[in-house]
């Protein structure tokens, strides 16, 4: 017990000396995929690929799927239902192909999960 105690107080005290915040000490490869398949949609949908976003949306939504749980522990619960509503709204416009509405919720998306492993 005595060795997790002052491991996690190391931990705290290197957090506050190097100012970095916990959400970027635990934002992993998989995390960090979430980003990119964002910009990876935001291109698809300034090219007006609208087939390859159907389907990278789903590939995102996955991915989004699979690391739930950890923004569930980072964030309160609003910030990560928001972000669901928002990959909804993102299909709906899809479907629509309004470019300018689904940047939006794209950019919606990124600010989202920015501000979760930022807190």
């Amino acid at each position: 017990m005595t060795g997790i105690s002052s491991a996690f107080r190391l931990l705290l005290i290197l957090t506050f000396l190097s100012g970095c915040n916990v959400g970027n000490m635990v934002k992993t490869e998989k995390d960090e995929l979430l980003f990119n398949e964002i910009n990876e949609l935001q291109h698809l949908i300034e090219e007006e690929e609208w087939d390859d976003v159907r389907s990278n949306i789903s590939a995102f939504e996955k991915r989004y799927t699979q690391q739930k749980w950890k923004l569930q522990l980072l964030a309160a619960q609003s910030d990560y239902q928001d972000i669901g509503l928002e990959v909804e709204l993102l299909k709906e416009y899809v479907k629509d192909e309004d470019e300018v509405e689904c940047l939006l919720r794209l950019r919606q998306i990124h600010y989202r999960l920015t501000n979760i492993y930022n807190m």
